[in-house]
């Protein structure tokens, strides 16, 4: 264990911990990244590099087939997992592997999704909790300053009014930025899985009261799911030719939409609305969300910043931006300060370290990943048969979505 504070190990040097959870550390006080392991060596040689220069501690690399040194790593207390979907039951089994020889691991955290699939979910977290070890479920949505806001004030506010009844969500953006992303069976789906697990996840946690008094249940789901954009001939060479994937004959969604009805203690409906797609044309994300009670509302939305910058199109160059998800540099973009802090990363890996210091799991355990996956299967499922599918009545165990078949 660390002796010069709180030691991460990152796995995985993609997006999500390149952009979000090493920036993060700028404000989580004694805490820095000890190590960092990726399948190819050169990317975590580059993000221990930028986590020197920017002050994030001095991380040690290592590469493919090296999880379990960076698990006996002594400068490591706990890792993040951000392994790519299709490697994440490989990545956790190789930890709880290391764990079992030895290794001492004050917690476990998965970026969202859990997994794949409920049966891969199960097998997570079975393996974690077989050696006791404290773990989070990362879905910053629940963690974002705004929503948490929203969420307090409403249900405090509200109350004598009655509990909200309806959250709506939109999460939408151009496509993802790494090839497996767009590979059905690596992935395990597709806009859904990637864009309505935030959406259901922060549906799901904006209806549920705050001081954990009464229950709610899932009911049913219905969904539907199309690919829209990128299956046209044009976008679809554009895929072949960036990525190797073929969408003119095996599609993954790229929109989706769905209605989850649960039931509180006193058979009341509350309903979460969720649509989301890698269809939107814009400066970066696109993301609406809404609470709405029986004498009250409130929103929180992401495409309207109040801070911008415009470029005319004689100053397009070939650069990538700076927004998340930006498909242009001319035209009006939004610039925000501190991302990490706004979007929900600060906030969850704080909870995550105060819990996994305490010998505890995160507010969001692994526990919730499954519970909102169990969602996104059902929504896959209600969608290939065009039907509502009742939570009581079907088993989703064995079930895998088609674009992961």
């Amino acid at each position: 264990m660390s002796d010069s504070g709180f030691g991460i190990g990152l796995v995985g040097a993609g997006f999500i911990n390149r952009e979000a959870h090493a920036p993060s550390v700028d404000y989580l006080p004694d805490v820095h990244v000890a190590a960092i392991q990726n399948r190819t060596r050169e990317r975590a040689v580059d993000l221990a590099r930028t986590c020197r220069e920017q002050d994030r501690g001095d991380p040690n690399v290592y590469a493919d087939g090296e999880l379990t040194d960076l698990a006996h790593d002594p400068t490591v207390d706990a890792v993040w997992v951000a392994t790519p979907n299709f490697v994440r039951v490989e990545t956790v089994d190789t930890l709880i592997d290391a764990v079992e020889s030895g290794a001492t691991l004050q917690g476990i955290a998965l970026e969202k999704p859990i997994a794949r699939t409920l049966a891969e979910a199960r097998r997570i977290i079975d393996r974690i909790e077989s050696v006791d070890v404290p773990h989070a479920y990362l879905e910053n949505w629940v963690h974002e300053p705004d929503i948490d806001d929203l969420r307090t004030l409403l249900w405090e506010r509200g109350r004598d009014a009655g509990r909200p009844y309806l959250a709506r969500s939109k999460a939408e953006h151009g496509g993802p930025h790494s090839g497996w992303f767009w590979d059905g069976k690596k992935q395990g789906g597709g806009a859904l899985t990637d864009m309505l697990c935030h959406s259901l996840g922060g549906n799901d946690y904006l209806l549920r009261d705050p001081d954990g008094e009464g229950t709610l249940r899932p009911v049913s789901v219905s969904a539907d799911t199309e690919t829209l954009k990128w299956a046209r001939e044009s976008y679809a060479e554009e895929l072949r030719e960036a990525y190797g994937v073929d969408y003119e004959r095996s599609p993954s969604e790229d929109y989706a939409r769905v209605t989850v009805r649960y039931e509180d203690e006193d058979g009341n409906p509350v309903v979460s609305e969720a649509t989301g797609s890698w269809c939107f044309v814009g400066s970066g994300v696109s993301r609406n969300v809404e609470l709405l009670g029986p004498e009250y509302s409130g929103q929180v939305r992401s495409d309207d910043d109040s801070s911008s910058v415009f470029f005319s199109d004689a100053l397009s160059d070939d650069s990538e931006g700076w927004a998340e998800k930006q498909t242009a540099t001319s035209g009006r973009m939004p610039i925000s300060a501190a991302t990490v802090v706004t979007s929900g990363f600060v906030a969850e890996n704080r909870d995550a370290v105060r819990s996994f210091r305490a010998g505890e799991n995160a507010r969001l355990d692994l526990a919730d990943g499954e519970r909102i996956l169990r969602l996104c299967m059902a929504a896959y499922k209600a969608a290939e048969h065009g039907e509502r599918v009742d939570l009581a009545d079907t088993s989703l165990v064995s079930y895998t979505p088609p674009p992961a078949r």
